[in-house]
């Protein structure tokens, strides 16, 4: 009887399962896990599967980076194609790069493709401050749908678009999110398309329909980032800390400085979860191509 390949290069890897408020990833530890075992799109894919693997958004690799920093990570998607920055995951990778002992908790510099990031963990809960924002396009050129206000772009890492609307809850994101996704306008790579609408008090909702997942996710770091961003710039929230509610309930925390030498943009830091869901061994994953 054939069937799926077993992929035996990823038999005895030890591996933490992790949760950024609902979006997930499977970390490893560079120390012990051989690095090109894990990171060929067949292995991610694998690994990320719902069903037949561990299941993710995306898989992280942690390692000793000194002495440019202390932890270098790398983060790909679950489709298997890597992705300069993941602000979930990083918040994760600093939750984690504490309790593996790879740096202290109370501040550590992370190494990722989008620039270096200092972070730290807060009352238990992790924190990072993220590049400067300077590429911000308060309006495109796409055509707004119903209940929908405004349209800007963002790059908070990773490009975004954030549409302002009514009711998120109320939006078609498997439905809208592909082509939008990869809009002619937001460059060749596309962008990731978040949709947010006032709470009571004060907070936003947001939803995001994720590139490189190509659908909707529990919650996106950068996307929240962006969200308050575009919303500083629509005059619609202040500078300051806005707190934005994710699809799984929990609330990301984005607060934006002004840049200090008078440049345009904004200095973002975010505060979230990060937290471990099991630690485990792989037994027997499945090529699933």
């Amino acid at each position: 009887m054939t069937g799926p390949t077993p992929l035996t290069s990823l038999h005895g890897l030890p591996f933490v399962k992790m949760t950024g408020s609902g979006n997930d990833f499977v970390f490893f530890d560079g120390r012990h896990v051989p690095f090109d075992a894990v990171v060929t799109p067949e292995a991610i894919r694998a690994i990320c599967n719902r069903r037949n693997g561990i299941g993710a958004d995306g898989l992280v690799i942690l390692e000793v980076a000194k002495p440019e920093a202390d932890v270098r990570i790398h983060y790909f998607n679950s489709d298997g194609t890597p992705a300069d920055l993941c602000g979930n995951a990083t918040l994760c990778s600093t939750a984690l790069s504490a309790a593996l002992g790879l740096a202290t908790d109370s501040g550590m510099t992370l190494s990722t493709p989008a620039g270096l990031i200092s972070s730290r963990l807060s009352a238990g809960f992790p924190e990072i401050e993220l590049q400067p924002v300077t590429a911000v396009r308060p309006s495109m050129p796409i055509s707004l749908g119903v209940g929908e206000r405004a349209v800007g772009f963002a790059t908070a890492g990773i490009p975004h678009l954030v549409i302002l609307c009514d009711d998120a809850d109320a939006i078609d994101v498997a439905g809208l999110g592909p082509s939008l996704r990869h809009h002619a306008a937001t460059g060749p790579a596309g962008a990731n398309v978040n949709w947010v609408s006032p709470l009571p008090g004060g907070r936003w909702r947001y939803r995001t329909f994720e590139r490189g997942v190509e659908g909707e996710t529990q919650a996106c770091g950068t996307g929240a980032v962006a969200t308050a961003v575009l919303l500083s710039s629509w005059g619609i929230a202040p500078l300051g800390t806005v707190i934005i509610r994710t699809s799984s309930g929990r609330d990301l925390s984005v607060t934006l400085m002004a840049l200090a030498d008078g440049t345009p943009g904004f200095r973002p830091t975010l505060r979230g979860e990060g937290r471990v869901v099991f630690r485990g061994t792989i037994e027997k994953i499945l090529a699933t191509d």
